[in-house]
């Protein structure tokens, strides 16, 4: 069963730079931009308005780069991990005096987040997926514009619908970057931040939104009041009004960051 609760003076929120870092999910988002555009450019290289010259031979240049693409991107990915480990430790080192002693030296100092460590290889794939979901849209996008013109009366505006959206392969592959970007980036730092808390003793934390018009609504309130502050506890992740459990950090291009609660010693 979820379990929330009011501020309670007793318990003392650690309010720091616990935030997605912006630095790691630009760099990381940058590097995946140049698989779409590289993945755009095999695909591009294969159409013809919306006719495909050689499906077969446009999905087996799509696999083989995925294929060759996994050093590098795992590279990418603990370049990532290593990112938002750094800036979490720095979050917890900042803010160890006002927590009185209770963060030790080996806690902000220690390696953490084996969570996160493990998410690389989900990582990896993510990144591996951005060509192939490129070259089945382009099949898509072929097969519906082959069943309009078999028609006896082809729609013109739906044929150049298609074609419109075909020419947006690079613009669909990197948007499609910057969402892995802001998802895993997010998720490692969610996963970091919690094994550093655990680590220090806190059993709880406090949900922070982004605080803006974008945060969505079942990020901005939960059973009609506002979700932002709320104190969980890490061992429960709550279940949000649209269904989903987690915590903050860990939904699909979700800006939201967990604040560790301690309470006095």
């Amino acid at each position: 069963m979820m379990r929330s609760f009011t501020f309670d003076a007793a318990k003392k929120t650690i309010h720091g730079k616990f935030k997605p870092s912006s630095r790691a999910e630009m760099e990381f988002a940058r590097q995946l931009k140049k698989v779409a555009k590289a993945s755009a450019g095999i695909v591009n290289s294969h159409v013809d308005g919306v006719d495909i010259r050689d499906t077969d031979e446009m999905m087996k240049i799509l696999r083989d780069y995925a294929k060759r693409l996994e050093p590098w991107a795992r590279r990418q990915a603990e370049k990532l991990v290593s990112e938002v480990e750094r800036s979490n430790k720095r979050a917890y080192a900042m803010k160890s005096k006002e927590l009185g002693g209770l963060l030790k030296q080996e806690i902000y100092n220690s390696r953490v987040g084996l969570e996160a460590l493990a998410k690389i290889t989900e990582q990896v794939e993510l990144i591996k997926s951005i060509p192939i979901e490129l070259g089945l849209r382009a099949q898509g996008i072929a097969f519906r514009a082959a069943t309009e013109g078999r028609r006896a009366e082809p729609d013109k505006d739906i044929i150049d619908s298609l074609i419109n959206e075909m020419g947006m392969t690079e613009e669909v592959a990197t948007n499609r970057a910057r969402l892995i970007a802001r998802t895993e980036t997010a998720r490692a730092t969610a996963a970091i931040n919690q094994d550093r808390a655990v680590q220090a003793g806190s059993i709880q934390y406090r949900w922070r939104n982004a605080g803006d018009a974008a945060v969505r609504d079942s990020h901005k309130y939960l059973h009609g009041k506002p979700l932002n502050g709320q104190v969980f506890y890490w061992s429960d992740p709550p279940t949000l009004d649209d269904g989903m459990t987690g915590h903050p950090g860990t939904f699909p291009n979700c800006r939201c960051y967990a604040e560790p609660v301690f309470l006095d010693e």
